[in-house]
Order: structure tokens, then sequence, then C-alpha cells
């Protein structure tokens, strides 16, 4: 049942990318497409930010009924630091528009100061729901959010405006920011953000190792969206247009390795809390071989139908794309495997490392975006996408299997027997 609703919320969460994304290629411009892409990749970058700060402690807190007063404290040190972060990216994304305005760019938009803040506030209220273990209300949340930006955006129509990305990101921010406030307020059931400095000092352990978390998390936006930016500076809005509007379509595959990841986090910490490492590896085999295969089939099915995509979905547009559907299909497999180490190295606690080895794979992604965007045609720069995804998922595979399959290994022949006469051997750590 939990991991039904996790996929309805992400098919739900796909469905609203998608539509948008859809609308803007139907019904207006290239240019203007291109601008929202831009906007939607500094949102998912800051919403990323936000998530190793505060979300990822926020699901290893203890779940259940029976927890509820322990995590009522956290919870409030985490509104308090997610407040913080909204209120410092909406500062922060209006000077930067304000540059790009002065500049003359085409990629401004001042909409994005109130849709960034509202997207992060649901990348929040979405993770918070899911970390108390309702998915249903998670899936809620999504679908609310996509029935009421569709309705919106056909309303707008409807009253006669023309769809560009200035207006779509404002009547989205809207629905984003309205659902997603009323499902924080459901779950905090009262309960306000942490306002005197002596009790968020007292807990300020519980963000041990954010800085870590933050630095894997810049690296890892680096590697996986260096390219986009580096294509918009090179060849222009209409480039990353093209470029989005195959990933859009490969896109939803990605929704079985993030549904797995809801679910999968807090099981890999459980079991790792328990020193279940066989239950560990087999999460883990899982988590990255039920989705990964997902994403291969949906990639063969979007290669085979493209001429039908091409021309039933965008008009006929982007007819010819050369081989974007199968960089972007091995993206998405890949993804599948990097996502689920990445989960494991999360959830027993290697921040540090985790860190170092998502900045070598950065490193290596800055190098081969350099090289390929200055010599190639923009769609080779996917292949530097993955260049650095391959470099992260060796080094967390070298990291994570010599901590697994030995203590796999050892098994005790005979445990010893406890007080009450039953085995109890010692958990396994690693």
């Amino acid at each position: 049942m939990k991991f039904a609703a996790s996929l309805a919320e992400q098919a739900f969460g796909s469905i609203v990318t998608f539509t948008i994304n859809l609308w803007l290629i139907r019904n207006g411009a290239s240019a203007s497409y291109g601008v929202y892409v831009f906007w939607l990749a500094v949102a998912w970058v800051l919403g990323t930010a936000q998530g190793t700060l505060v979300i990822t402690h926020l699901f290893k807190l203890p779940a259940g009924p029976d927890h509820a007063e322990a995590r009522r404290e956290p919870e409030r040190l985490f509104l308090t630091v997610m407040l913080a972060i909204l209120a410092t990216a909406a500062i922060a994304v209006a000077i930067g528009d304000a540059a790009l305005r002065g500049a003359g760019s085409e990629l401004s938009s001042p909409a994005a100061v109130l849709f960034i803040p509202a997207f992060m506030l649901f990348q929040y209220a979405r993770a918070f729901a899911f970390s108390r273990q309702r998915p249903v209300l998670a899936a809620g949340l999504t679908g609310g959010i996509l029935a009421s930006a569709s309705l919106v955006l056909v309303l707008d129509k409807w009253l006669g405006h023309q769809p560009d990305a200035e207006r779509v990101l404002l009547l989205t921010s809207l629905a984003y920011g309205l659902c997603s406030l009323a499902v924080l307020l459901v779950l905090l059931d009262g309960a306000g953000p942490m306002l005197r400095a002596a009790d968020i000092r007292r807990h300020a352990h519980l963000l041990k190792g954010s800085w870590w978390l933050l630095l894997g998390a810049a690296s890892g936006e680096i590697t996986s969206r260096l390219s986009g930016f580096a294509v918009v500076a090179r060849f222009g809005p209409e480039a990353l247009a093209v470029l989005s509007a195959v990933q859009v379509v490969i896109r939803p595959a990605w929704m079985l390795s993030a549904a797995w990841t809801s679910i999968g986090f807090p099981q890999l910490s459980a079991r790792h809390a328990k020193g279940d490492t066989p239950g560990f590896v087999r999460t883990m085999l899982g988590g990255a071989s039920i989705p990964g295969a997902g994403c291969l089939m949906w990639t063969a099915i979007v290669v085979m139908c493209w001429p039908f995509i091409s021309d039933t979905l965008y008009h006929g547009r982007y007819l010819e794309i050369g081989p974007l559907a199968y960089y972007w299909g091995a993206y998405a497999v890949l993804g599948a495997v990097a996502v689920t180490l990445n989960t494991a190295m999360l959830s027993i606690g290697e921040f540090r490392r985790l860190a170092l080895l998502d900045l070598a794979g950065a490193v290596m992604t800055i190098l081969a975006v350099a090289v390929v965007v200055s010599r190639f045609d923009y769609p080779a720069s996917v292949i530097a996408t993955l260049v650095g995804q391959i470099r992260q998922i060796v080094l967390m595979a070298m990291v994570l299997l010599p901590r697994l399959w030995p203590s796999m290994a050892v098994r005790p022949e005979a445990p010893p027997l406890d007080s009450a006469g039953d085995k109890s051997p010692d958990p396994i750590r690693f």
C-alpha cells in the first residue's frame, strides 16, 4: 500500500512536470519555454540544497504515532531552518533576476521570485509527509497541485492570455504554494517554528553533517545540471528547449527511482540500525534493478514512438532529435543505480565520504562539459553528464561493496543463548 501510494505520488509529480512543459511547448515560443526550463532548473538546485540541510535529517527521525512526541522539537527546528532557507532563496532569486534584467538577458522573469520559494515549500511538505509515513497525504498534495495548476492554466488561456514563461511561473507558484501550505499546516498540527536561540542551540546537533551533505548535493547538482546551464549560455534558450523536450518524455521513468527512494531511505536506515546487512543489500538491489529495468523499457518505447510523440504532443516540432533519446535514456538507467547507492550511503551516515565522492564526479563533469560544449553541438552535452555520473557510481560502489559483502559472509555457527533461552546473535554492523 505504501509503495503504491508513493508510486502514485511520483506519477502525479511526473504528470505535473509533463503537463506544464507540454503546455508551454505546444502554446508558447521555444525561447519562452527555455526560460521556464532555466528557472525550473534553478528551483531544483535550490530545492536540493534545502533537502540536504533539512529533509535528509527529517527522514532519519523515527516514524509512526508512537514517536510523535519525540519528533515534535526536531520538526520545529527543521521548520525554522526551512523558513530561513526559503527567505534566503527568495532574496537570492530577486537579486539574480535583477542582474539578468539589467544585462538585458531574455532569461529574466520576476515571477521566479514567487515560483522558486513555492516549489521549495512543496518539496518540504512532501518530504514531511513521507517522513511521517503518510504517503497517501503526500500523494494528495501532489495530486492537488496537478489539478489546481491544470485548472488555472486552462482558465488563463480561456480568458485570452497567451502562455509564456512569466505567466506559467506565476500561476503554478500559486498552485504549489497554497496546496503545500495547507498540507504543512495539517502535519504541524499547531506546532510552530523554533524561535528562541537557546532552543535552537540545544537541538543544533540534529543538523550534524549538514555541510558535508550540502557539499555533496552541490556536487551532485553540478553533475546533473551543469550541461543545461552550459547549453543555455553557449547555444541559447532554444537549444535548451530541444534538450528538455526530449528529457521531459523520458522523465516519467524516473518516478520508479523516486518512488523507491521515498520508502527505501527509511527502510535502509532501519535495516542499518538493526544490523540487518542481508536485508540492506536486498533493498539496495531492488532499488537499482527494478527502476533501472523500468527506465530501459520506457526509453525503448520513447525511441520507437518518437515520430508519433513529435506529431501528437509537439505539433510536429523536434522531429529530428538525433541520439538525444538514447542519451537521456542512458542517463535515467544510470540514475537508478546512482540514486540507490547514494541513498545507501546517506542511510549509513557516510555524509563526508559521499560529499567527497560527489565532488570527484562534479570535477569530472566540469572537465567533460568544458570539452564537449566547446567542440561539439549541444546534444553531446548529455554525454558529459554521463561521464560524471559513471564516475560517481564507480566510486560509491568501491566504498560500499567492501563494507557489505564481507560482513554478509560472517555468520556465527552457534549463536549464544540469552537468559530466556532464545537465540540472540549480535547484530551485524557495517
